[in-house]
């Protein structure tokens, strides 16, 4: 995001210091991206939000689809309150999702959608309802297996890196959609590299012929 588009978004938004002060907004959740990420609709303008405190299944990891479909018959078209608690250094938005009462994130996390993400954690009785989940075998943890996607993005990484049949990754590198070869090499140009001409739409997925499921 361009340094004016995203002073504009604070105008829009008027945060000023989301580390100190939390802001409820009411939006629209356009779309669902994944088990953690959707594209919202706030005065007219649209926004990527992640969810926070939480790490859903990648698309690409066993349950991503079931994490999010599960976001999706949640929150898709539905009038939301977003209470903004920081930005990322992607420029998403990070909240949590309320609804009649309910918080979204919190109940990801109690279906089994979702890990606590422990690294960005808050509110540490998620992990009350994470232990429950995994008592209870719900969602992800009735699996034989389970890797965490922080744990699974970096094994991903490690295999590229590995891999002579894909393009070096250097941040030094610029390549385009057509010169890569897998949906790992696009998105570490996206998330480490910050190369968002990849991500033509801003939807969080780049080169979406690489990486649409």
């Amino acid at each position: 995001m361009k340094l004016s588009s995203f002073l504009g978004l604070l105008a829009v938004l008027s945060l000023s210091a989301f580390s100190s002060d939390r802001q409820y907004e009411s939006v629209s959740i356009t779309k669902v991206i994944d088990g953690d990420t959707v594209i919202a609709k706030l005065r007219g303008n649209p926004i990527r939000i992640r969810l926070a405190e939480i790490d859903a299944p990648e698309i690409g990891q066993p349950w991503g689809l079931h994490a999010k479909k599960a976001l999706e018959a949640k929150v898709l078209g539905i009038p939301i309150n977003l209470e903004v608690i920081d930005v990322d250094r992607y420029d998403r938005l990070v909240a949590r999702l309320n609804l009649d009462g309910r918080q979204i994130n919190r109940e990801l996390v109690g279906e089994g959608h979702a890990w606590v993400y422990r690294r960005y954690m808050r509110d540490e009785s998620l992990l009350i309802d994470e232990t429950n989940a995994i008592k209870r075998k719900q969602g992800l943890w009735g699996k034989a297996s389970q890797i965490a996607p922080w744990e699974w993005r970096m094994g991903k990484r490690g295999e590229g890196l590995n891999s002579s049949t894909r393009v070096t990754r250097n941040c030094n590198e610029k390549p385009y959609c057509k010169n890569l070869k897998t949906c790992d090499d696009a998105l570490f140009f996206l998330e480490t590299c910050n190369l968002k001409r990849l991500d033509g739409d801003q939807d969080g997925v780049p080169c979406e012929a690489l990486c649409r499921p």
